[in-house]
């Protein structure tokens, strides 16, 4: 008996130490716990604005990181993706946000609210004691990633051809690049140079001289002697054949203004096919003369050239300017309208659509910039690719055999490539602007070819150029070369 309850008081003391420890352990480490969640910090650090992709759904954003040290926890040191790169690709295009991660310009204003509808950032939590110490074993940690990484919008631009340009123009200082996709109208790439920091805006916007931060791609300028082939297309349409010959002695009176030739001594008797390649202002001055000034400008404005071309709300392509019939009824100038002179003004991005259209057997397409938004993987169209067919496919066909003589045996020779044939146009505009007695140039090389059966389209402009066949014919060939090579060579590996 005396035995029993000696067990029986064993049994009552393990019992009673057991209840003293859980209530020890509550009130001590679970209630620890519960002031670590309670003095537990969460931040969040990221842009929390989706993705920009190119064509092939690489993202045009956020593929660099930084290191990032948490506010709440300084020894807790993470990388965060950064919005932009310092050498980032279409800057001009994506455009950048301000501090609060809102969309200022391009892209990022545009499609502001539906890019910053998606989660995208990280979450670290710390866990602190009531006193605010870090608790050993717990600390800081992420506990979140809510990364896009297929939500978007998405641009028709290719980043591997993106890359070509953004390198190669470094040479024009300032001027533009457009490569488009002459049977859809698809920008593959466009640059504007010089470029910007989309991190660093603020010490752009003093900059008068250079205007880093204006997209010349979307400007309009003076276009000078790519302007020919409109007189040519408007001549072909009235009749008048390639070889109609006129002789040129350097020189044409229109009215009471004398007009000089680039070429002083003149090109002698030449037809249309020689004068586009030379590039003989005096044959299409006489040229334009027999066609009269409405079906020139009935051509121009069949191919749109005054309408501005919207890609999205402030990513717009101004429209072009040319002289009216009033004006044109002046010998003078409808002279100086035959080679792109004078009143008209138009943007790069409507020139490639013009000279995509000859190259596409006469029909125009839409430029097109922005292809969809995506969501979770799942695309929805923005635009649609639209054709028109403006001008003759026979005449087209013939423009593109007197544009493709103009690399052989004209002004385009240093744009001549090895890898693929090329057709195009140089021209030197005159702008009536004048630095230390010297009239500021643009040069221009609009170039075609394709590769696999793909078509494109590239122009090349230059600000303050000498030429279009020194400046801006050399840009064209590297680019065209190296597209051959990511398309032709890349593919075979």
């Amino acid at each position: 008996m005396l035995k029993r309850y000696r067990v029986l008081a064993v049994v009552l003391i393990v019992c009673m130490v057991s209840m003293m420890g859980r209530i020890f352990f509550i009130s001590y480490f679970q209630s620890e716990s519960v002031t670590a969640l309670k003095n537990s910090a969460i931040e969040n650090y990221g842009t929390n604005r989706a993705l920009i992709f190119d064509r092939n759904m690489h993202s045009l954003v956020e593929n660099e990181t930084v290191k990032q040290t948490a506010v709440c926890d300084n020894s807790f040191v993470f990388q965060v993706p950064k919005r932009y790169s310092d050498t980032q690709l279409c800057e001009h295009i994506i455009g950048y946000t301000n501090y609060e991660n809102q969309g200022v310009s391009g892209i990022e204003k545009d499609y502001d609210d539906f890019l910053k509808s998606f989660p995208n950032y990280i979450s670290i939590q710390a866990f602190k004691d009531a006193k605010g110490n870090k608790l050993l074993g717990k600390g800081t940690r992420i506990i979140d990633e809510n990364r896009c990484t297929n939500t978007g919008v998405v641009l028709s631009i290719d980043t591997s051809i993106q890359n070509i340009v953004q390198t190669a123009g470094k040479k024009l200082k300032k001027g533009a690049i457009i490569v488009m996709q002459a049977d859809t109208g698809d920008i593959l790439a466009s640059s504007s140079f010089p470029g910007f920091n989309p991190n660093s805006v603020d010490k752009y916007l003093s900059d008068e001289n250079n205007r880093p931060l204006i997209n010349r791609s979307f400007e309009k300028y003076n276009v000078g002697s790519v302007f020919k082939v409109i007189i040519c297309l408007a001549a072909l349409e009235k009749g008048i054949g390639i070889e109609q010959k006129y002789t040129c002695n350097g020189k044409i009176m229109c009215g009471d203004v004398l007009f000089h030739c680039h070429k002083k001594e003149g090109h002698g008797t030449i037809n249309m096919k020689q004068a586009l390649a030379f590039s003989c202002n005096t044959y299409f001055i006489q040229l334009a003369q027999k066609i009269g000034y409405q079906p020139i400008l009935d051509v121009c404005k069949r191919l749109s050239i005054e309408k501005d071309c919207v890609f999205s709300e402030s990513l717009v392509a101004k429209g072009g300017t040319i002289p009216s019939a009033e004006n044109l009824s002046s010998p003078a100038a409808l002279a100086n309208f035959s080679f792109g002179q004078g009143e008209l003004l138009t943007s790069p991005i409507w020139l490639c659509s013009l000279y995509s259209a000859i190259f596409n057997g006469g029909y125009y397409c839409i430029p097109q910039l922005v292809e969809s938004t995506v969501i979770e993987g799942k695309k929805t169209k923005i635009n649609n690719h639209t054709k028109m067919q403006v001008i003759d496919k026979s005449v087209a066909y013939t423009l593109l055999k007197m544009l493709r003589f103009a690399v052989t045996d004209g002004t385009g020779k240093s744009a001549a490539s090895g890898k693929c044939a090329v057709a195009g146009k140089t021209a030197t505009a005159q702008t009536g602007f004048y630095e230390k007695n010297q009239e500021k140039l643009i040069s221009y090389f609009i170039g075609l070819f394709s590769i696999k059966g793909e078509k494109y389209t590239v122009l090349v402009m230059k600000e303050g150029g000498t030429s279009g066949s020194a400046d801006c014919a050399p840009i064209f060939k590297e680019i065209c070369e190296s597209i051959y090579d990511i398309k032709v060579k890349g593919n075979e590996k």
